[in-house]
């Protein structure tokens, strides 16, 4: 990936992460009036880590067939933690459940998910603003 395609996907990281701080303490009430708009940014927050993992691993030649499997090959080929890997595999498996509304969306999962995605959203663009292709 050309270092500028990757700044330029980690800029837009951080504009959504920027839309999405406001709601880092908002009441139940608040996500719940706002929800079209946090299930949009928490969709986009995947969708644009995973496009960078998905560049990445095929420099490696390896392909990820999802989002949840590109956050878990990054972890398997060193360039996540385990641990913001398996996060960011849940914030895939929400991501899928809010696109495909394979069942109903749980907006108390949703409300608690909000600080975590903050802090490992910010997690991920502090590993790539640094990363250097092998």
């Amino acid at each position: 990936m050309a270092p500028d395609v990757l700044l330029r996907k980690l800029s837009y990281l951080r504009q959504l992460l920027h839309d999405l701080t406001p709601y880092k303490d908002a009441t139940f009430d608040e996500v719940e009036a706002e929800h079209y708009k946090l299930e949009r940014l928490m969709e986009l927050l995947v969708m644009a880590a995973s496009d960078i993992l998905h560049h990445l691993l095929a420099e490696r030649g390896i392909t990820a067939v999802s989002y949840k499997s590109a956050f878990q090959l990054a972890a398997k080929e060193g360039m996540l933690p385990a641990e913001l890997s398996d996060r960011l595999q849940n914030a895939a498996s929400m991501r899928n459940v809010l696109v495909h509304l394979y069942e109903e969306i749980d907006y108390e999962i949703l409300h608690q998910s909000i600080p975590t995605a903050l802090e490992d959203f910010a997690q991920f663009v502090s590993i790539f603003a640094d990363y250097q292709s092998p």
